[in-house]
């Protein structure tokens, strides 16, 4: 595996998958939407500017769970992109070509099927520029592209390769199996997300329907609530109300989040 103290990445491709550095336009994006939603929520149950203002606050240590939700996003997206290049890889070895070629056949099929700065994308572009410009191997390209990934259908993928390379197998018989089988997998995750979609959507929706009672009852009949903002008991039921309806969105979505 190569060391990346030693070898300079590239700029355009992450040093890590794990790591997600949020740009100042995003921070500055979710501070404003994160810390207005925080503050609406917060004089809603509790009526109080400052309060309100202290919930605000709360925005700034959500950073880092948002840069945590970017993070699985882009990895998620980048799983998802691996399948087609499988796919783009196992044709050109099976017709005879080297794993080169192979590489740069898959970064113009990508080309075709995703935007020019998609993850995968430039991923490959980035390959091929320092396979062919620079004289790398592709065997420590490949390497340096799966611990960056983190991912482990990338990782398998990058040590059968290695592996039959090492040994002297049947190259293109082991690669086109392994491509199939890693296909699957990648795809059966997608079909399960995709069967869980309307799971998380029903989630969404019976958060919000606690809140959405809380405001019309505001609307409708104020003093039934106003028992609520008044005194310690008021403002302990409020704050068990919150604490409920975050924990029951959290416990929920982490039911149907299942790992293939």
């Amino acid at each position: 595996m190569i060391d990346q103290n030693e070898r300079e990445i590239p700029v355009t491709v992450p040093y890590s998958y794990n790591v997600y550095q949020l740009s100042a336009k995003e921070k500055r994006r979710f501070l404003l939407l994160c810390g207005t939603g925080s503050m609406a929520l917060a004089f809603l149950f509790y009526q109080n500017i400052f309060l309100s203002l202290a919930f605000a606050g709360l925005s700034y240590p959500g950073l880092k769970l948002y840069s945590s939700y970017l993070m699985e996003k882009r990895k998620m997206e980048l799983n998802m992109q691996f399948r087609d290049v499988l796919y783009s890889l196992s044709a050109s070895i099976s017709s005879g070509r080297q794993m080169p070629e192979a590489l740069s056949e898959a970064e113009q099929n990508m080309k075709l099927i995703y935007r020019e700065n998609a993850v995968i994308v430039t991923e490959l572009s980035q390959m091929v520029k320092r396979i062919f410009q620079s004289r790398e191997s592709e065997e420590d390209i490949l390497e340096d592209f799966a611990k960056r990934s983190g991912l482990d259908d990338i990782i398998n993928f990058v040590d059968i390769y290695l592996t039959c390379r090492k040994t002297g197998g049947d190259f293109v018989k082991v690669i086109r199996k392994a491509s199939e089988m890693i296909m699957d997998k990648i795809t059966i995750d997608q079909e399960i997300r995709t069967l869980t979609a309307q799971k998380r959507f029903e989630i969404k929706i019976l958060t919000c329907i606690p809140i959405a009672i809380v405001i019309f009852l505001k609307i409708v009949s104020p003093d039934y609530l106003a028992v609520l903002y008044q005194g310690i008991q008021g403002r302990f039921l409020m704050t068990l109300a919150l604490i409920g309806i975050a924990a029951s969105y959290l416990w929920s979505m982490r039911i149907i989040k299942i790992q293939v």
